[in-house]
């Protein structure tokens, strides 16, 4: 069955309607039940963020230890931090640097990752393999006699990590790539600007499915794509940070956009790219295009090969849920328009990847906006990508404001007349700042509290509306359900942080909510300075409390099928861009420290309690934790009850439960 656009549109329309605060009172406190025995929950990370050993043992560059070497300065941190943390005096060493060349070091401490999910409580993990420390140069091939070319060194790493996993009853959910894409392939055909990535991609993918598929039966091919294509090849804040006019060079060697792809891409004899090679501001489309054809690709090697094994392969989309602006005096025709358009910013962001991969071609509402400039699926591509995903992942961190967009004087911007990519999105505001005039007010109130990354805003809401969003647009097609592959905070810090936002908490006062929920103090701001601060995160405990309440209504209430819950992240590391000026971890740990000692921060033992009393777990009980004695109590108020946040999200679910039902065609 497939829901149709004009039916999923309405029924969008009615859920959102049915949800807002202004028009309907707040819902009394559902009770729900416990997590699933089966339910699978871990913690959650990525190889180039924590391995160090960047080129020990045979490892090859990836795109994220070129473009950061070259261009240090697109990363945050470097040689101005001088806080020691073991002296805990100012002045000492240079412990920040702009890249992972040794981060956490778990090439060499993975034994110490494992103690500390088992202390955790945790029976899976999600984390990455790179592709690079397996084939340095990206081409993985089989010679005549059946043997790969693989890194020897690299191989017995990941062995060795996987087989202790399994020894330790932890299930390993293994990511193929996660935005460390071999620089040899970009460099030979501008990696996924080259239709040869995707079978580059289906070779590597081959190898794994059929040296580790007698033991991981969880496989995630591309986490984030949108992140890989849109922030590396348009946005220009990820790597490779394409963006600009076609050339090699910039105005500052040190930071910036870059051009090294290859040498002919632009020219008439390149054979690099398709025929109609795109002008660079469609890269990201095309990046886009090839990435979900590898998948597809990827897949049907498993399907052809290695269906024996019975492991389920699935691909991790991100996306910052919409949700319709409202105000106290929000009309319910203006609901009805930014609620159109809050379906519209989803579709932009989250089924861009997921239609092909469930029905076999991008939406609809994209093709009619893009039209000539949106890349198209030959049949047989259709048919390789419809249902070429056994489980959906999706990391869910934060939630933005959506409606039509307004002119400086506050009137609405039409859509335009024109099919291109340039103004598919011009009527469209899916932030609470971007995608209007600049002068036009957009500051406070925020959808929520701010978070320490400029992108986080904490609103738990968002993960239970989101995954209702999900299943009532691809109910019944995904046949083992849905999974949260990342959520977690960073704590405000120096860089972000807004304490006792009361704009915003008048705000939402004003809508019926408690304005409580929307503040925190500057005693939750973290500092690098103040180590305290760093493990005592109670930003981050809370954050957690309020998300994974949402999480256990969405399955216990709305019966969405959400099958696990990977937080984020078992340990501090190289947070891209920002280096290690932001911190993400569960676990605290000092990057001077040459063994990188991991110490588990409040949240971790708060993390761990939470499950053990909100999952079953029938003859098997959870493995104790820790000991953190002011942590747990955050999250005990919300065990058996919503949040006094929560009635917005619960009739969003109550609607899409019915609307999945009865919008569905046969």
């Amino acid at each position: 069955m497939r829901t149709t656009a004009a039916t999923l549109a309405f029924g969008l329309s009615s859920a959102f309607a049915q949800s807002s605060p202004v028009l309907q009172p707040a819902a009394a406190p559902e009770q729900g039940g416990k997590l699933p025995a089966d339910f699978a929950w871990g913690t959650a990370t990525a190889a180039y963020q924590i391995e160090g050993g960047w080129n020990a043992d045979g490892r090859g560059p990836s795109l994220w230890d070129y473009f950061s070497h070259r261009y240090p300065n697109n990363v945050n941190g470097g040689k101005n931090v001088t806080y020691d943390f073991k002296t805990g005096l100012g002045g000492g060493s240079d412990y920040l640097e702009h890249n992972a060349d040794e981060a956490d070091l778990s090439y060499y401490y993975w034994k110490n990752d494992i103690d500390l999910i088992k202390k955790l409580g945790a029976p899976s993990y999600r984390f990455s393999m790179s592709w690079t420390r397996l084939f340095p140069d990206g081409h993985a091939r089989r010679a005549a006699d059946g043997k790969w070319n693989v890194n020897p060194k690299g191989l017995k790493y990941y062995d060795s990590l996987v087989n202790a996993l399994i020894e330790a009853d932890i299930t390993p959910f293994v990511t193929m790539v996660h935005w460390d894409l071999p620089m040899n392939l970009h460099s030979e055909y501008g990696g996924w600007l080259g239709y040869q990535m995707q079978d580059d991609f289906k070779n590597y993918a081959h190898f794994l499915f059929e040296h580790f598929g007698d033991r991981v039966k969880h496989w995630i091919t591309f986490n984030e794509p949108w992140v890989s294509c849109f922030l590396g090849f348009q946005i220009n804040s990820k790597a490779p940070w394409r963006y600009g006019p076609p050339n090699n060079a910039t105005e500052d060697p040190l930071s910036g956009p870059s051009y090294e792809i290859g040498p002919t891409q632009y020219t008439p004899e390149s054979k690099v790219l398709p025929a109609n090679r795109p002008q660079q501001p469609l890269e990201a489309l095309w990046c886009s295009h090839n990435l979900l054809n590898a998948h597809a690709k990827a897949q049907q090697v498993y399907r052809t090969h290695f269906a024996a094994q019975n492991a389920l392969v699935g691909l991790t989309v991100d996306g910052e849920m919409s949700v319709p602006w409202q105000e106290p005096n929000t009309t319910a025709e203006q609901l009805a328009s930014n609620t159109h358009y809050a379906d519209l910013a989803n579709i932009f962001r989250i089924s861009w990847y997921a239609d092909p991969l469930v029905y076999g071609d991008y939406p609809p509402e994209i093709k009619e906006r893009v039209g000539s400039d949106m890349p198209v699926f030959t049949e047989e591509q259709k048919a390789l990508l419809k249902g070429s995903v056994d489980f959906l992942g999706w990391n869910a961190y934060t939630g933005h404001w959506a409606e039509q967009a307004r002119s400086a004087n506050g009137s609405y911007i039409p859509p335009s007349t024109t099919k291109s990519y340039a103004t598919a999105q011009v009527d469209i505001w899916h932030d609470n700042c971007r995608g209007r005039d600049a002068s036009y007010n957009c500051l406070p109130p925020r959808i929520g509290a701010q978070g320490g990354s400029s992108w986080l805003i904490k609103y738990p809401k968002a993960i239970r509306v989101g995954l209702n969003w999900l299943w009532n647009r691809y109910s019944g097609n995904i046949p083992h359900g849905l999974y949260i592959t990342e959520n977690g905070a960073s704590q405000p810090n120096a860089k972000v942080a807004a304490p006792n936002d009361t704009v915003t908490a008048d705000f939402w006062a004003a809508l019926g909510e408690n304005p409580a929920d929307y503040l925190y103090g500057p005693d939750e701001i973290e500092s690098e300075f103040n180590v305290t601060s760093l493990v005592d995160d109670t930003f981050r405990q809370k954050f957690f409390a309020d998300y994974l309440e949402q999480v256990r209504l969405t399955v216990t209430v709305d019966g969405i099928p959400l099958k696990g819950y990977f937080a984020w992240s078992l340990m501090d590391n190289f947070e891209w861009e920002d280096g290690y000026t932001t911190r993400f971890g569960m676990s605290y740990v000092n990057f001077t420290d040459p063994e990188r000692v991991r110490h588990p921060k409040g949240t971790f033992s708060a993390v761990s309690s939470w499950f053990a009393a909100n999952k079953a777990y029938g003859s098997k009980a959870p493995i104790p934790t820790i000991a953190s004695p002011s942590a747990p109590a955050v999250l005990a108020a919300s065990v058996g009850a919503a949040s006094g946040a929560a009635h917005v999200a619960a009739s969003v679910a109550s609607a899409f439960l019915v609307l999945a039902t009865a919008a569905t065609l046969a």
